[in-house]
């Protein structure tokens, strides 16, 4: 018999077994496995006989505690959001107690229970105990735990186990054996045939024939021709036979394998659950944690997908939802809430983690990219969403348990880039933060849509393609072209790459051009692309067992023909074609002898800034803007331009006001002005004579705008200048 002390180690050494169980069948329970109850009750029942037994006070106490608390629901008593919190923080208690045996300093275990005890008090209608205070708990129509199983959801229950089913493996291979004996059947039968070849070159060797035995060596050669030819009909219909049986096995042995890898995502959110709230109590944070849905997933995904996941939830708790009194002073509820959705589809699943607080701090981000990130004042919003997964970014000003420590949103980028899966992230201020997680159900392969780009066969997976359309109309931009997309909140602008430029064959879009419109981690963008084909499942091969690298390119699938395809990482060719239009002006520069002319378009309207830009360089003038008469001034004297087009109503300087600057600086005196205005005849008369004074060579109307007008004076000033 082992002696106490022996039972007591051994009795730690079970416990953190013990409470992952019995977290486990709680979370199970707050998504509708009600048999879980009973079974909870009786572990709990068991740890406390024992830890009493052993003369655990503290762990015995605690674990009777958190018994009459499942007591209550078992008798009837609906739980609350206190309900699970409490039970939670009794089950981490008691695997504290046991890793601190023998330490000197005892756990304090008053505040769980007395949050035990407020649980207890809430379910029965009971009062707290005389002379106690119960901790604040919030109403109950609050704090009542949702319905947290969609059975509609719910995976079909004949979904195969994770488990490996040794008969069908024992089956298939035994087949395998057997179609292997048959190839060595058919070797024995190739080296027959091989023999009577070799045969038949001497009977057909001319050299040192008999003119008597012509006629027999014919004769036998027919026949050894013959024969060859059947053996060899034969060999070829049953080797197309064998090969059709032993692809036909390994493929249901590869499937028998990859169900057994299967995972359910109970496991995986339960982990997800108790991190968020083990995070909001150790806050300090009153967050309700909402889990819904379910699906099933390869094994090798969930790995990747666990770290990832529980970064954001507990992300979502630290840095989303706002302390008490500031959520008080935007109106907002008292309690926060967090929400980790689960949707399954044929080829991915979506994971999305949403939050009430107060959304990503924009302006916090760029004062830490300040230094990092060239103009990072001017980007705007969805702009400085890919920097959130910069490794080490952190805009919390201070290290705690939870923030501030460089482990940022990398951590979800790398998990699921790994996975050939995405990342969109949705924030407004005040608001709240939206991330979507798309990851695919298995590693082993993977359905994309299939395109063609001058010599490259690309695709990309269809969880990133958000719709493919026909190029009618290009809206040419100060930052590219942009493509018009319809859709439930109305037209969005979407920017267009050419994909064959960011890959190195060069192009622009143009219309009659096929597009695919994919998706980002902070919106949408769209490729040009010569054709596309219906989205199919491909096996692939990962960039990282290539013996070549690219970084726009994390997997080969090959195709029919024997070629093979590049599967293209959307977030990197989004990264890559928001860059070449900033480098090519300087490549251009390098490579040509001869720059293009520069022009200056100093207009305070976005609109028609934006169109008189287009205008200009679709007829091959590069483009600078300015939005007032003083950064267009600044414009000018830091590079001078070859034309310059101005309004005249401006702030800060008007048009009248930079154009006198112009001609009083000598680098700048000679410079074609052409003004834009909307004032009338009768209004800007004495503007026009002003301007004349100055050397504009023309005054044009915005009302009466003529585009031809413009491109003409535009060519003519610059072939007079």
């Amino acid at each position: 018999m082992r002696s106490r002390a022996d039972l007591v180690a051994a009795f730690h050494r079970a416990m953190p077994d013990r409470v992952a169980q019995a977290t486990d069948l709680w979370l199970g329970f707050e998504q509708g496995q009600a048999g879980n109850l009973p079974v909870l009750r009786r572990l709990l029942h068991t740890l406390k006989g024992e830890a009493h037994m052993l003369e655990l006070a503290a762990c015995g106490d605690l674990a009777e505690l958190t018994e009459t608390v499942i007591d209550a629901v078992r008798g009837g008593a609906r739980p609350t959001q206190l309900t699970g919190d409490s039970l939670l923080g009794a089950l981490e208690a008691l695997g504290l107690l046991s890793a601190s045996a023998g330490e000197a300093a005892p756990l304090d275990l008053g505040p769980v229970q007395e949050t035990l005890r407020a649980a207890h008090a809430e379910l029965t209608g009971a009062g707290a105990p005389a002379g106690e205070a119960a901790p604040p708990r919030a109403p109950a129509t609050e704090s009542a735990l949702p319905p947290r199983f969609d059975p509609a959801a719910a995976p079909d229950p004949a979904a195969p186990p994770a488990a490996l089913d040794a008969a069908a493996v024992g089956a298939l291979l035994h087949e395998m054996q057997r179609l292997h004996g048959e190839r060595e059947v058919l070797q024995r039968r190739l080296r027959e045939a091989q023999r009577m070849l070799r045969a038949l070159l001497v009977e057909i060797d001319p050299r040192g024939a008999a003119a008597d035995r012509v006629a027999e060596r014919i004769t036998k050669t027919l026949g050894y021709g013959a024969e060859i030819e059947r053996l060899l009909g034969a060999v070829r219909a049953d080797w197309s036979s064998n090969e059709f049986a032993a692809g036909r096995a390994l493929g249901e042995l590869d499937e028998v394998v990859r169900r057994a890898s299967v995972v359910r995502t109970e496991r995986l959110l339960n982990q997800v659950s108790l991190a968020a709230r083990s995070a909001a109590r150790m806050l300090g944070k009153d967050v309700e944690v909402r889990v819904e849905g379910t699906g099933l997933l390869d094994a090798a995904v969930e790995r990747r997908l666990e770290p990832a996941l529980l970064h954001l939830v507990r992300n979502a708790v630290d840095h989303g939802i706002e302390p008490a009194d500031v959520r008080a002073r935007r109106g907002k509820p008292a309690r926060g809430a967090v929400a980790v959705t689960v949707v399954q589809t044929d080829a991915a699943v979506r994971v999305e983690v949403k939050d009430d607080g107060g959304g990503v701090d924009f302006a916090r981000l760029r004062e830490v990219l300040a230094e990092a990130v060239p103009d990072v004042a001017s980007l705007d919003d969805a702009e400085l969403i890919p920097y959130l997964f910069a490794h080490g970014l952190t805009t919390t000003r201070s290290v705690g348990a939870i923030s501030g420590r460089g482990v940022g949103l990398d951590v979800v980028a790398r998990e699921i880039g790994a996975l050939g899966g995405q990342v969109r992230v949705d924030s407004r201020p005040g608001l709240g933060t939206t991330i979507l997680l798309v990851v695919p159900k298995s590693p082993h392969g993977e359905e994309v849509v299939p395109v063609t780009c001058g010599r490259f066969r690309c695709a990309v997976p269809t969880h990133a393609v958000h719709s493919v359309m026909l190029l009618e109309e290009l809206l040419h931009t100060s930052d590219g072209p942009r493509v018009r997309l319809a859709g439930g909140s109305g037209v969005e602008l979407v920017p267009l790459y050419a994909l064959g430029a960011v890959l190195g064959d060069g192009g622009q879009p143009a219309p009659g051009d096929a597009a695919l419109v994919l998706h980002h981690a902070a919106g949408l963008f769209a490729v040009s692309v010569d054709g596309y084909e219906n989205p199919r499942l491909v096996a692939l091969v990962r960039s990282e067992e290539l013996p070549w690298s690219s970084p726009l390119v994390r997997g080969v699938a090959p195709t029919a023909d024997g070629e093979a395809m590049l599967l293209l990482d959307v977030e990197r060719v989004f990264a890559w074609a928001r860059q070449a239009p900033r480098e090519a002006p300087a490549r251009a520069a390098a490579a040509a002898p001869k720059r293009e002319p520069l022009a200056l378009v100093v207009e305070d309207a976005p609109v028609a800034r934006e169109l008189l830009s287009g205008i200009l360089r679709a007829i091959g003038l590069r483009v600078e803007e300015a939005s007032d008469g003083r950064e267009g001034l600044a414009r000018a004297r830091a590079a001078p331009p070859d034309v310059v087009l101005t309004d005249i109503e401006m702030p800060y300087m008007n048009g009248l006001e930079m154009v006198a600057e112009l001609r009083r600086t000598p680098a700048l005196a000679r410079v074609p002005v052409v003004v834009l205005t909307t004032q009338t005849a009768a209004t800007h008369a004495e503007n026009v004579a002003a301007l004349r004074e100055l050397g504009v060579r023309a005054v044009l109307s915005k009302q009466r705008f003529v585009e031809e007008e413009l491109r003409r004076i535009v060519a003519e000033s610059l072939g007079g200048a």
